[in-house]
């Protein structure tokens, strides 16, 4: 081959030699990281913050962290300290995150730089930058552990405060233990159980524990994930006296996998497996198959107008969506309403939801029912005595600190939480109506991913206007209205060509109350505000109530029932024709 072949076969493998390591050792992954964190949606955003505040509240290593800027200026600076390998990363990175918030540019940063870095940093530093993003983004390697290490992080997942109290312990190894496991360590630096253990430490022991304490019951977990990556070369002695400050928490002997049933329990076991598979070849009865074939209404009683917001709220216009807040502003002038249902209950009900997916409908019901209790104590807990707090807050007690029963902490807590968090916080939460709450939940779902990405204002509004929906034939017409009214021209609830005449100028019985609650309680806040406004509101409704049973009424009874609103509106003036709107 001619020389200049050789020097042309060279560049090309020089060039592919930097592609594959443009950003250092752990190219792949980076280059994962990088496409992964520009397409997370707004609730893993949600989910990873919140994550990071709790791993900040127990290692205080974000608030020396920069702001985007001076990292971006960092990066371009001809005197930085930061590899080329890291600065190129970060150029790619701040590129697809260009429109994200400040504090997910710098989230995102610190968990790119671990992982550049991975295999050069301790197996806990990479895990403080890293773990806010573990769940959304995992990383390489995070799926295959031993069965110990894999039982072991079940474990912190469940941990209990009066656990990871006892992992918060001061305690000390003897040098010749230290000696012995620092050699183990040399000779398995491959293992992932260390890295996989502190991410699992750092998003779950916070929960309980923070500051000093917090931080120290993380370092005793991940001692734990760095014996067991060694297990292999520890004598039975030496993992014992390295377990020594985990025992009280967390056995060793809870590690080994559980044995096998007794012989007759298997065959009981096999017994009934097999009654369910005779009872499952079955042909079922006609009855069952057409209860199956006509599934129950994901959002019940009123599922096909709930169905249909559900469709039209996410395709609102800007200009629409200003008008829903001005009415909603209307609206609260006189009723209150939004008062009745903070931001931080909503959103800590739609992390809920978001969080609970996994899960069979009843356990979410409990949890749904949990939620919004403990967010009411939450944000109402300066007007609560402590006794009734204690009451609402019970279910989660174990999860989080009495300190985060605020309305934004509680919403950041909610949002950290895990399957198995969520299945005890069920199983301590009161009985819930499974009927009325499930079609909540299923329109909660179905809406998740759009509200995690509107303001709290507009979130809060929709979730009333549907929660509404589902509810509207066990609400009061004029309660309906206060919560629909801001979206009752936008997507339409009541067709006035279906009232008549006579009723569509006032606004069936219930038809016409909810009818004439909407237009009042839009149209008199602009007259009126305060008792004064909905004291007319109501008023309103009622005429539209009245004026829809006149045929069933006499002449003087009904004269009698219009007394409050003759002044207003006459009631001969109903019986003129309605002029024609273009």
């Amino acid at each position: 081959m001619a020389p200049a072949s050789h020097g042309l076969l060279a560049r090309i493998q020089r060039a592919n030699d930097d592609a594959v390591q443009r950003f250092g050792p752990n190219t792949a992954e980076v280059e994962a990281f990088i496409n992964a964190a520009g397409h997370l949606t707004p609730w893993q955003w949600r989910q990873i913050l919140a994550a990071r505040r709790l791993v900040m509240s127990v290692t205080k290593e974000g608030e020396s962290a920069g702001t985007a800027r001076s990292i971006q200026e960092s990066i371009r600076s001809s005197e930085t300290q930061i590899s080329e390998p890291m600065a190129r990363a970060g150029e790619a990175l701040f590129d697809v995150l260009a429109r994200r918030s400040e504090e997910k540019q710098v989230a995102a940063w610190q968990a790119m730089s671990a992982l550049v870095s991975r295999h050069q940093v301790p197996a806990l530093k990479f895990a403080v930058h890293y773990a806010p993003f573990a769940v959304a983004i995992p990383v390489a390697g995070s799926d295959v552990l031993e069965p110990k290490t894999s039982r072991f992080i079940a474990i912190l997942e469940t941990l209990t405060l009066e656990q990871a109290e006892i992992l918060a312990r001061r305690w000390r190894v003897e040098p010749d233990v230290s000696k012995t496991l620092l050699r183990a360590v040399a000779n398995n630096r491959g293992a992932n159980s260390e890295e996989a253990v502190a991410v699992a430490a750092l998003t779950t022991i916070p929960n309980q524990l923070t500051g000093d304490q917090g931080w120290a019951g993380v370092r005793t977990a991940v001692h734990g994930g760095r014996v067991l990556g060694c297990l292999a070369d520890l004598s039975t002695e030496d993992v014992a006296r390295m377990w020594a400050p985990l025992e009280g928490a967390v056995p060793f002997a809870s590690l080994d996998e559980s044995e096998p049933l007794p012989a007759a329990e298997r065959v009981a076991a096999a017994v009934m497996s097999g009654i369910k598979t005779i009872r499952s070849r079955r042909r079922p009865s006609q009855a069952a198959a057409s209860t199956a074939m006509k599934a129950p209404a994901p959002y019940g009683q009123n599922s096909a107008e709930v169905a249909t917001f559900i469709k039209q709220v996410v395709e609102l216009t800007p200009i629409q969506w200003l008008r829903v807040l001005d009415r909603r502003k209307l609206v609260e002038s006189v009723t209150r309403e939004g008062s009745a249902e903070p931001s931080s209950v909503v959103r800590s009900i739609l992390a809920a939801i978001q969080g609970t997916r996994e899960l069979d409908t009843f356990t979410r019901c409990r949890v749904f029912a949990a939620v919004e209790r403990a967010g009411y104590a939450a944000e109402s807990r300066a007007h609560l005595d402590t006794e009734q707090v204690d009451q609402m807050y019970a279910p989660f007690r174990g999860f989080i600190s009495v300190q985060a029963i605020t309305g934004s902490g509680f919403v950041h807590s909610i949002a950290s939480l895990r399957k198995h968090d969520w299945e005890q916080v069920a199983a301590a939460a009161p009985n819930a109506n499974e009927e009325a709450v499930a079609p909540l939940v299923e329109a909660g779902a179905a809406l998740i991913d759009f509200l995690g990405g509107r303001s709290d204002d507009e979130a809060v509004a929709t979730w009333h206007a549907v929660s509404a929906l589902v509810r509207r034939y066990h609400l009061t017409p004029i309660k309906f209205a206060a919560s629909y009214a801001p979206f009752a021209s936008a997507i339409p609830v009541t067709s006035t060509r279906s009232l008549g005449a006579v009723v569509s100028r006032i606004g069936t019985v219930t038809t016409a109350e909810e009818a004439a609650a909407l237009a009042a309680v839009v149209t008199v806040p602009m007259r009126l505000a305060g008792s004064k406004g909905w004291a007319a509101v109501k008023t309103a409704a009622f005429g539209g109530r009245v004026i829809a049973s006149r045929t069933r009424l006499e002449p003087p009874k009904l004269e009698e029932l219009w007394k409050p609103i003759q002044p207003a509106i006459p009631l001969s003036s109903l019986s003129a024709p309605a002029r024609s709107r273009r």
